[in-house]
């Protein structure tokens, strides 16, 4: 009979064993983040609202304010920070690349400012960088504004405030 237990009780805890390790490993693997398969928005990403943040670890205010800044959903949105945050090296990279793609567009773009053309100088920014017409409209009035600084007997044709209220501006 004592042999009986004894066996049972090697069974018992042998089980409990397998049965932990199966519980633990499997809530590590819950609780890796899901890397988006979307585009992250790298210059949400590298605001100085959401980089900060991320320094102090602070994911949930860097995922508010990346919402905010992209009108993302909650799970894209923490999906994007925690890559980010997982990934620091990627940050900088990738606005590093598209701000080059956009100065080479510039020359064009910043013909038509010269010449007082604003609108037509939106509307080629939004074409070619593939942007919405609000960002386009940022970027167009950053580029005069450079202009402005570079050239001062330049007219200002830019408002000091970008306005958010129609793509005509």
């Amino acid at each position: 009979m004592l042999p009986i237990i004894i066996l049972l009780f090697i069974c018992f805890v042998i089980g409990f064993i397998a049965v932990t390790a199966y519980l633990a490993v499997s809530r590590k693997e819950e609780n890796k983040p899901v890397l988006p398969q979307a585009e992250i928005d790298w210059e949400a990403i590298n605001t100085e609202a959401v980089q900060s943040a991320l320094e102090v670890g602070n994911k949930i205010q860097a995922i508010k304010k990346y919402r905010q800044l992209t009108g993302q959903g909650l799970k894209e949105s923490k999906d994007a920070i925690d890559y980010a945050a997982l990934h620091p090296e990627e940050r900088f990279e990738k606005t590093k690349k598209k701000k080059a793609t956009a100065d080479t567009q510039d020359a064009g773009i910043r013909d038509l400012i010269l010449e007082g053309r604003m609108d037509e100088a939106v509307e080629v920014y939004q074409k070619f960088a593939g942007v919405d017409a609000y960002t386009a409209k940022d970027a167009v009035d950053e580029i005069a504004r450079e202009l402005h600084q570079n050239t001062p007997d330049l007219p200002t044709t830019f408002d000091d405030e970008p306005k958010r209220t129609s793509s005509n501006n």
